[in-house]
This record gives structure tokens, C-alpha cells and sequence, in this order.
């Protein structure tokens, strides 16, 4: 059964996450962008990866197609850009702001871009990095995991956070990955969070944020990024999924994140067994997993690069060939 037969199958054909009802709390707290692109509590959001040519240089033509994709998918709720598993590092601070403005060129007013900000080696404060967002008119910003152990502090934490808060007036989704629950509800109560992107790597840290994040009664929502384990989040209560591995399988995160929500157990396991290869073969351990996904989406055909720059190193023949398999094990290919 290929991939648009097995969709078909378990009705995601017109699958479409309706805001959640009392979105309207964010609108009245948080000022709504101009372009009136709220991002619904309920969500999928795919986190989308950049495309390098032979030469190292953004192919920002191809970059947008895979954009332009993704935005056509019926329940994708928004678009995160330059994040991507630390890839964004190698990007410079213009290159940044050309993928967000050829992004917002993309979706054309679908559905909205969230851009990811995170400290480089040549770019040492996330202000400038906000002030462009801003600028090219994107619909809110993550705010990356900071780079050292100490950037998990309450006061290192306050003081990244306000600064850059302070540097435009957009919406903040946190990335949670190792903030103490008593730091992550001090930032979400602190800052105009909107959303976390909840990646803790252990369920009973995500089941012990989601409720101390739930008791705040701001409608904040938590999504998922655990994509080796999406069905038990969302089980649990998680709003949806913000996952880079979204590049590939937006349409399967919206049919699971579908039949969570009207508890259609059995059809929930089918999606989540067609997805559980994908995420052995991607997350493995060893090389980073979005230079896998990159392959992928070229193996597929829905790009024409795989290339990445240094520091980060291309795939050899052994994991190419792993994931084809999976691919067409899966149905995709």
C-alpha cells in the first residue's frame, strides 16, 4: 500500500486542525502579526530544512518548492524555519533572513512561518536574529535551546529571554529540552510564550511539564517533538507535534495528531506503525538525523540537494542504503 492509498485508508484525505476554541485567549494577550496568521493551539507544524547545492550555497528556488509543498499539506497549521538539529549553525545572519522572506513568499499568506533563533559562532546574541524576524514580518519566533549547561539557569535564562523579547514584539514558542519544570513555567509565565516545543527525551519529564504548563491557565500549548514516540505524547494530552522529521511526513503527523483527538485508538496504532521505521532509521544514533531526512526528501524527489556544509559531514553508502530501504518498506518509494 503506497503512501496516498494508506491515507485514503484511514480517512486523512480531509484531514484539517481546527484552532482550538479558546485561541482567542492568545490573540487578546499577545498582538497578532499584521498579516492576521494566528498559530492554532492545535497544530502540526513541520520544521522545514535548507537545501544546499554542490557549492555550499542556499538553493533558496528549492528551498521554497519544498516550502510551497509542505504549506499545500490540509492540517499543517504553520512552518518553523532555520532550526533544524543545529544545521542552522552554519548559516550566516542574511542567510537567515532570505529563507524567512522567501519562505513567507512560499506560503503566500496560508498558513504561518515561525522562525527559529539560535546563537553561532559568528552571530553571539539572538536580538539581531529577532529584529530580522520582525522585520521580514513572520508570525513568532522559537527561541532555541541556549548553547552551555548554564543557559538553563533561571537568571542566564531570564536575561536571554528578555532581551530578546525585548528586540520585537512577536510571539515566543520555547524549545524545552533539559530547563528544570520550575524554570520552563517561570519563562512561560514570564515571557509571551505562546507554545513549547517539547522535546524533554523521557515521558514522565514531558507528562510533569504539560501539567505544571496546564495549571498556569494561559493556554499555552505543548507540542510534541519526540517523533520516536509522537502517539504516547499525544495520548498524554500533548496539542500536536513540532517536528523536523514533519519535512517528510506532515500528512501522517496530521492524521495521527487527528485520530488522537477524536480517541480512534486502532487507527492512531496504524499511523503510528507505519511512522516507527522511519524514526529507527532517522534518530539511530550517530549521524544527525536531519541529514538523513535531506537525503530522504532527494531519494523521494521532493528536493535536489542532500549536500551539507562543514562542520557536518554527508552520509556514506551504508546509511543511504539503510534508508531506502525503509523507504520503500514504508511505502514512500
Amino acid at each position: 500500500m503506497n503512501r496516498k492509498q494508506f491515507l485514503c485508508s484511514v480517512g486523512a484525505g480531509i484531514l484539517t486542525l481546527l484552532p482550538d476554541q479558546a485561541s482567542s485567549t492568545i490573540e487578546a494577550q499577545f498582538a497578532i502579526p499584521s498579516s492576521g496568521l494566528p498559530i492554532p493551539r492545535k497544530a502540526v507544524i513541520p520544521a522545514a530544512l535548507s537545501s544546499f547545492d554542490h557549492a555550499g550555497n542556499i538553493d533558496y528556488a528549492d528551498f521554497k518548492r519544498h516550502i510551497s509543498r509542505l504549506a499545500a499539506v490540509e492540517g499543517v497549521s504553520a512552518i518553523m524555519v532555520n532550526g533544524g538539529s543545529g544545521l542552522d549553525k552554519a548559516l550566516t545572519r542574511e542567510e537567515r533572513r532570505k529563507l524567512l522572506a522567501e519562505a513567507l513568499v512560499a506560503v503566500n499568506d496560508k498558513v504561518p512561518i515561525i522562525a527559529a533563533l539560535r546563537e553561532s559562532p559568528s552571530i553571539q546574541s539572538l536580538v539581531p536574529l529577532a529584529k530580522d524576524a520582525e522585520a521580514e514580518g513572520v508570525q513568532a519566533i522559537t527561541i532555541m535551546p541556549p548553547a552551555t549547561k548554564e543557559g538553563y539557569l533561571w537568571e542566564v535564562a531570564q536575561k536571554r529571554f528578555g532581551e530578546t523579547c525585548a528586540a520585537c514584539s512577536l510571539p515566543v514558542v520555547i524549545y524545552q529540552n533539559r530547563y528544570e519544570t520550575e524554570v520552563l513555567v517561570r519563562l512561560a509565565s514570564s515571557f509571551p510564550v505562546v507554545g513549547i516545543k517539547e522535546g524533554s527525551k523521557d515521558p514522565a519529564t514531558f507528562e510533569k511539564n504539560l501539567r505544571a504548563l496546564r495549571a498556569l491557565k494561559r493556554n499555552i500549548a505543548v507540542w510534541s517533538t519526540h517523533s520516536t514516540w509522537l502517539l504516547a505524547d499525544l495520548a498524554i494530552g500533548a496539542d500536536g507535534i513540532l517536528s523536523g522529521m514533519g519535512s517528510i511526513t506532515a500528512d501522517w503527523h496530521v492524521a495521527l495528531a487527528k485520530a488522537v483527538d477524536r480517541s480512534d485508538l486502532d487507527e492512531a496504532r496504524n499511523i503510528s506503525d507505519r511512522l516507527f521505521p522511519l524514526t529507527q532509521v532517522f534518530y539511530h544514533p550517530g549521524q544527525n538525523g536531519h541529514i538523513r531526512m535531506m537525503y530522504a526528501l532527494k531519494k523521494l524527489g521532493l528536493r535536489k540537494h542532500d549536500f551539507v556544509r562543514p562542520p557536518f559531514q554527508p552520509l556514506d553508502a551504508a546509511e543511504r542504503a539503510r534508508i531506502d530501504r525503509v523507504l520503500v518498506e514504508s511505502g514512500l518509494l
